[in-house]
Order: structure tokens, then C-alpha cells, then sequence
């Protein structure tokens, strides 16, 4: 007679919610990654992957489409039900303290009701929950979401309220990145950390990461890129000139154009094909016609990175802003197609036929992608490039790409692999003079007179150690009236509160900003303020997540200094 299986114990929602506190409460990342192997070693094996999840604030991988899809408007609604407490004076709560979480938390303190039957919540219920929440759509779907999430803040206590309803609006503010948790798994069960981060890079989910590590690091070896799950892109740093270029990734090496548009990360088997942004967000309705192209003028099973432009009817190359239009845009997609047709420049293969590519020099993988590509001019080409050791060959191709509208260039060392997620030495960008940065806006001033409706003077920052952002300017320069109704468009919906005629916002729009100056200041957070800033352009493309760092602005505002 067959053993009955055991019954898994759930871990306690406190439980987690009490190490959360612990990582909120220290600096120190080596403390932090304590914490996170405490807590690891302490959950069940199959409830390590929602540890992990929830650890770095959020219910699914970040290439899931699946999403919670509750703002921070609808949870204050829904504890305003539960506390009997106004939802003004919930909003008050979130104005004192300038966290959601917090705001909760003194909420369900103060609540005046009180429920006599209430129960203890368990990690799985938790995620189940939330899970539930994330599948209703439709009409009633909001009803249904709101009776979930309720049960849920009634059954918890003021500090599991306060993680709860973080988890929720994914901004958990313990200060843990990836590389915490990466280490924190390392030491929980005894595994090289390259080699945990090796897995990351190809599987792009922590959670499972840790699943496979936990039974070992033969089961960790057998995560590989998997067709339509995304992983994160490989980032360039920046140079000044070509000569620095060539000292830091050799020569000879491959010199790219660098177009102003999307990048992509495009994934096909057979006839089905997907489109990926640099945020992993599945834009593949936006870009049907790209679809196409793909379907039938690249072959094999594949995953391979593009930067899409627009063209004018002239031929002109269009700079990124008439694209980023497609990205965010969910009706009349084919009237926006019809008026501004795009071009895909393929420029690199990262699995192919079965095989991951990305372990490979870039050299071969480039020889590969020419293979596969059957080009379509003007809709599906590979990148202008050119191998050279020659400065000034170089230089003129620099040239070249600019009067065409472009960036700049890239200058790619040959030998190098494709390292995920990773801002790395062998691949550079060379753009023309004009020194920017890519900024998150977290704040906003409404404007006075005529654009009193527009939101302006947008308040920056960039990402601390913690990945956190830190303030370090404001933007009131270099801005159309429409692009302040554009801005104002696409902020609205992530005003938390408001003081007066300031509204913070929620940290997710990244727009790229040119300064002539970095200079040390007490003002602001981050230590330093852009002098002479002018807002370029938003960036679509890219999430708070891939803004500059803190460590670039000191590295800069250095190198300034010589």
C-alpha cells in the first residue's frame, strides 16, 4: 500500500513579514543577505520560488505577463472598507509618510472596526490569493479583486498589512536587489555565486533559481534560455572617444551604427513569433508588422535583439520619439502602422535552433546571424557595421552614422560573449557630445497660467546602491507644450499625492536628460545636482530599473574633475 504523501505546512505570512522589517531596518548588504538566508533555509523547498518572488516585490518573474493589477487608488479603497476610515484620511496617512506600506499599516492601527473571526494568514494563502486576483478581467472583475484583497487585510495584522500592500503595488522598499538575493541563495544551499548567476542570466527568474538550487547544482546547470521567456539585455557603457573605445574593448573590433530607436528582443519558433522591449514587456500587438517580416525573412527556431526605426516617406530615418508612440498604444494599432512603417536592424543571435548562442564569441554569433537573415529593404535588415583597427576609419563611420540621424556608434569587442543583464566592458557607446543621463521622474510641479494643467518641472533621480532613486535635479527646460500634455498624459495615472501644487510620483517613467554640468550639492539626496539640465526625450524603452546610477554620476562628476 502506497504511503500517503506529507502534508506541506504552509509558512507563516508573520513570519516572512518579520524578516522583511529586519531588511528594511539594516544598510548593510552583507546583513541583507544574511536575513535572506535565513529566510530561505527556513521555507519549505516547494514554497522557496514565492519566497523569492516576494523577497524581491512582486508575485511573478519579471518576464511574466501575468500581473496583480491593483493601484495604489484601488487598495486605499479597499482598506478605507476594512478600517471604516475615510479614504481621505488614508490619503493623509500616505502624505505624512510617503509609503504606501506605512500608510496601511497606521491604517489597519487605527481601524474602527473591529472583526472578532479572524484567522492566521500562510504564505500560500497569500500567493493564492493574489494569484486569483491576477486572472479576473472584465466586467466585475474590479468587485471581484476588491473581496479578495479585503479578506486578505482583514485576516492580517498592521505589519503584514504593511507588506501585503506593498507586494501589491510592487514597491516592497527593503533595499534588496538581485544581487542580495543571488548571493542569499549562494550561502543557503551551498552554491558558487557565479554559478547562481550564471542560471539567473539564462532563466531570468530568481525564483526558480533558488528551486534548482535547493535540490542542487546539477539541477541548477540544466537552466538554459527558453523561447518567449525573456531575458534581460546586455547594457553598453559609455566613451568619450574612439581611442578610448579600442583601449578598452581591443581592436580589431567591430564598429556598429547606433540607431535612435527600440530595441527588441524578438523571439520565433516555426510561425509563431513575439517581441519583447528592454523592459520585458510583450508589445508583440504593437508590432505586427515586424511579425511578419520576421515570420518570413528569418529562419529557424530563434531569439534575436533588433533596434526598430521609423521611416518617413521620404526614406528619412525617424528619431526614437515618433516610435515610443507604438509602445505604450493599445487601439487604432493599424492606423499608427499605416502612418509610421518601421524598420527592424538585426544585430545580434542569442539562441538558435535548439542552442544557446550567448556562450559564444560575438564574431561567430554575427557570422550565424547572417545566415538566417534574408534581408527586406527598408523593413528587415542587419546593422551597418564595419571591422576595423583604423581610428579615423572609425571615426568617419562615427560621422556617417550621425548625418543619418542616428546616435552614434557601437564598438563591440570580437571574442566577447553576450552577458545578460549586465552593463559590460566589451560592448561601448560612443554618442555625439552632449553628455546625458538616463533619469527616473519621481515627482512633478503643476504649472501656473496657461499651463496650469500641465505637469512641469519634473523632479529626477537616479539609483542609488540600494537601487533605490535619489533625488539629484529638476527639469523645467527643453519642453514643448506638447510634450508637457504627453508627459502630463503619462504621469497622471501614477500621482500618489499631492502637497499643494506638488505631486509625487510613482518611480516607473524614465526620460533621458542632458546637463552641462554634474556638481556636489547638499540639496538633494544623491549628493550631487545637473546644472543647466534639458529634457531630451522619454524613454519607453526602459524601466526604473535600467536609469543611471549613482556610481556613474560620482564616475562622471571625477572624470570632469581631471
Amino acid at each position: 500500500m502506497q504511503e500517503p504523501s506529507p502534508v506541506v505546512v504552509s509558512m507563516e505570512f508573520s513570519e516572512i513579514c518579520e524578516h522583511f522589517e529586519q531588511l528594511e531596518q539594516t544598510s548593510s548588504r552583507l546583513e541583507k543577505t544574511g536575513i535572506v538566508t535565513s529566510l530561505l533555509t527556513r521555507a519549505h523547498r516547494d514554497e522557496i520560488p514565492i519566497v523569492v518572488q516576494l523577497i524581491l516585490g512582486s508575485v511573478f518573474p519579471t518576464w511574466s505577463t501575468e500581473k496583480v493589477g491593483v493601484g495604489e487608488k484601488l487598495l486605499i479603497k479597499v482598506v478605507a472598507d476594512v478600517t471604516g476610515l475615510t479614504e481621505g484620511t488614508i490619503l493623509g496617512y500616505l502624505k505624512d509618510t510617503g509609503d504606501v506600506g506605512r500608510a496601511v499599516e497606521q491604517a489597519m492601527e487605527n481601524k474602527k472596526q473591529v472583526m472578532f473571526l479572524t484567522e492566521d494568514l500562510s504564505l500560500s494563502r497569500v500567493y493564492d490569493d493574489l494569484t486569483k486576483i491576477s486572472q479576473y478581467e472584465g466586467k466585475r472583475s474590479q468587485d471581484k479583486k476588491l473581496k479578495i484583497l479585503a479578506g486578505l487585510l482583514t485576516n492580517a495584522s498592521p505589519l503584514e498589512a504593511r507588506y501585503l500592500s506593498r507586494i501589491v503595488v510592487e514597491k516592497m522598499r527593503t533595499g534588496v536587489a538581485e544581487g542580495t538575493v543571488r548571493d542569499g541563495i549562494a550561502r543557503a544551499f551551498g552554491m558558487p555565486s557565479d554559478v547562481v548567476e550564471k542560471a539567473f542570466m539564462v532563466s531570468n527568474d530568481m525564483g526558480l533559481v533558488a528551486k534548482k538550487a535547493c535540490e542542487g547544482e546539477e539541477a541548477l546547470s540544466t537552466l538554459s534560455l527558453m523561447l518567449f521567456r525573456p531575458i534581460k539585455m546586455m547594457a553598453a557603457q559609455k566613451v568619450s572617444t574612439v581611442e578610448e573605445g579600442f583601449e578598452i574593448v581591443g581592436t580589431p573590433c567591430a564598429v556598429e551604427y547606433k540607431y535612435d530607436g527600440f530595441r527588441m528582443q524578438i523571439h520565433k519558433e516555426g510561425s509563431k513569433v513575439r517581441i519583447f522591449t528592454r523592459r520585458l514587456e510583450d508589445v508583440t500587438r504593437q508590432f505586427r508588422d515586424v511579425v511578419g517580416v520576421v515570420r518570413e525573412n528569418i529562419g529557424g527556431d530563434c531569439i534575436i535583439e533588433a533596434e526598430t526605426i521609423g521611416i518617413a516617406e521620404d526614406g528619412r530615418w525617424l528619431p526614437f520619439q515618433q516610435i515610443s508612440r507604438r509602445i505604450k498604444r493599445k487601439y487604432d494599432i493599424d492606423e499608427i502602422i499605416d502612418k509610421i512603417p518601421v524598420m527592424t536592424n538585426v544585430f545580434d543571435v542569442l539562441y538558435l535552433n535548439g542552442e544557446s548562442m550567448i556562450d559564444e564569441p560575438f564574431k561567430s554569433r554575427r557570422q550565424k546571424l547572417e545566415k538566417i537573415v534574408t534581408s527586406v529593404p527598408r523593413k528587415l535588415v542587419l546593422s551597418e557595421m564595419v571591422i576595423t583597427d583604423d581610428a579615423e576609419e572609425a571615426r568617419t563611420f562615427f560621422s556617417e552614422s550621425l548625418s543619418l540621424g542616428n546616435e552614434g556608434v557601437m564598438l563591440k569587442n570580437l571574442s566577447s560573449p553576450y552577458t545578460p543583464g549586465l552593463r559590460v566592458g566589451h560592448m561601448l557607446k560612443l554618442k555625439s557630445v552632449l553628455e546625458s543621463l538616463d533619469c527616473i521622474v519621481i515627482g512633478a510641479e503643476w504649472g501656473t497660467g496657461r499651463r496650469a494643467h500641465y505637469l512641469g518641472s519634473f523632479h529626477l533621480a537616479v539609483l542609488d546602491e540600494n537601487n533605490m532613486p535619489v533625488m539629484i535635479g529638476k527639469v523645467a527646460t527643453g519642453i514643448t507644450d506638447e510634450m508637457l500634455e504627453t508627459l502630463t498624459e503619462r504621469l497622471r495615472p501614477l500621482i500618489e499625492y499631492e502637497e499643494g501644487k506638488m505631486a509625487h510620483i510613482k518611480a516607473d517613467l524614465v526620460v533621458e536628460v542632458a546637463y552641462e554640468e554634474i556638481q556636489k550639492s547638499p540639496h538633494y539626496e544623491s549628493g550631487f545636482a545637473l546644472r543647466f539640465p534639458r529634457l531630451i526625450r522619454m524613454r519607453e524603452d526602459k524601466g526604473p530599473e535600467d536609469a543611471d546610477t549613482i556610481e556613474r554620476v560620482y564616475d562622471i562628476y571625477e572624470s570632469d574633475m581631471l
